[in-house]
């Protein structure tokens, strides 16, 4: 795993940061065991799907800072608690979480960072063009909330095919991350490309990217013979059976399959 994560850093300009994906136990292979060898090698972010993910992560002295993917209402208490960041991308979810640190953090305390999804065409979570100037008089009025990075997810990296949409992505993109940027006072991370992206849109590396599926060794048809499996699935076979063709009808009434020899 460690050679998968030094040969996609390799295409990494020095002072761009690597989040890694940790999410559903790092596909198998071990939250804790993962996320504390990327720690030991110097990892700048993690990323969980859940909050209950990275509370386990902390109990276990992983102090690198994590970000919650599907920040849940009912564990932003223990998130505040445990310092682990939520990816923001709804005004509902962003209003909760912003009465959650005022009601738990003291007043001199500094605000919480959080990641600010947006929605350039995949249309699955994030914020819209539409709502820029809302989100940008929200975020001006927080006192509690600090934004930590503004990010997209670009839907097919690993098609040529779709190219096209990844670059219209990207653009919108930065349209809309710099409009948020330019009503703040401090510097704010970027981030679009996922694995197969750093290898195919070297320009978009921005000031971070985010590896997932490659650190496990999977990647463009180019790149595989350079990277290192990680883990397999195997199984045994119980049994091998020689089964005769059936003619196969349907009753539209019950719709049962009956099937006639």
């Amino acid at each position: 795993m460690i050679h998968n994560y030094n040969f996609y850093k390799a295409k990494l300009k020095p002072e761009t940061k690597i989040m890694c994906m940790v999410k559903a136990f790092a596909y198998g292979s071990g939250s804790y065991e993962v996320a504390n060898t990327l720690q030991f090698h110097r990892v700048d972010y993690l990323a969980v799907a859940y909050a209950d993910e990275g509370i386990e992560l902390r109990k276990n002295g992983i102090t690198v800072p994590i970000m919650v993917m599907n920040p849940q209402e009912q564990s932003f208490d223990k998130m505040i608690e445990y310092h682990l960041e939520p990816e923001i991308y709804s005004f509902r979810i962003m209003s909760k979480f912003s009465e959650s640190v005022k009601r738990i953090r003291t007043y001199n305390q500094s605000p919480f960072p959080i990641h600010l999804k947006m929605d350039t065409g995949m249309h699955r979570l994030g914020f819209e063009e539409d709502d820029l100037n809302e989100l940008v008089v929200r975020l001006k009025n927080s006192k509690h909330l600090k934004v930590e990075s503004i990010f997209t997810h670009l839907a097919g990296t690993d098609e040529a095919a779709l190219d096209f949409f990844t670059q219209e992505q990207f653009q919108r993109f930065k349209d809309m991350s710099d409009a948020i940027k330019k009503h703040l006072q401090h510097n704010v991370l970027e981030h679009v490309l996922n694995s197969s992206g750093i290898s195919r849109f070297p320009e978009m590396q921005l000031s971070m990217v985010r590896l997932g599926i490659g650190l496990h060794g999977i990647g463009t048809p180019s790149e595989q013979r350079q990277l290192l499996n990680v883990a397999s699935l195997k199984s045994t076979i119980s049994q091998i059976r020689s089964v005769k063709k059936e003619k196969v009808l349907v009753t539209t009434e019950r719709q049962y399959w009956i099937a006639i020899k």
